[in-house]
């Protein structure tokens, strides 16, 4: 995951509150889910787990928008149930695509979107001077 971006169906939710503060998580077993499905890629893990900068700036910057809805423990467990209900790579995996190989941005969305029923929102980049697939939005 690199974030979690909350929505409405009439309206967009962008307003987040920087008032609101972040507290660590402490159960070691949602720690421990938490990393596993989104992990914190900006430091080692025991730094990671620690001071959950990543994690902190994700909440704040998009979990803030919903706050009155959702708070900051169902941000986080409304992020690990969207990330197992829609395994990306198994849905790719299933459909012949697999890394290492070439395809086009269509067959990429096609495939998931076979799956998931929503057009997916695939982000490329030039890795060397090979067009590289770095996120997919779903």
């Amino acid at each position: 995951i690199h974030g979690v971006w909350p929505d409405h169906t009439s309206f967009v939710m962008y307003e987040f509150n920087p008032l609101l503060a972040y507290c660590l998580l402490q159960d070691t077993n949602i720690l421990t889910e938490l990393d596993a499905r989104w992990p914190q890629l900006t430091s080692t893990k025991i730094i990671g787990l620690q001071f959950q900068r990543f994690w902190e700036y994700e909440y704040r910057k998009h979990g803030t928008c919903c706050a009155d809805v959702f708070n900051q423990s169902m941000y986080f467990d409304i992020s690990m149930k969207l990330t197992d209900s829609i395994d990306l790579l198994k849905i790719l995996r299933t459909k012949g695509i697999k890394p290492g190989y070439t395809y086009t941005g269509d067959q990429i969305s096609r495939a998931i979107k076979s799956v998931t029923q929503n057009n997916p929102n695939p982000k490329c980049t030039y890795i060397g001077r090979r067009l590289g697939l770095i996120e997919i939005g779903i």
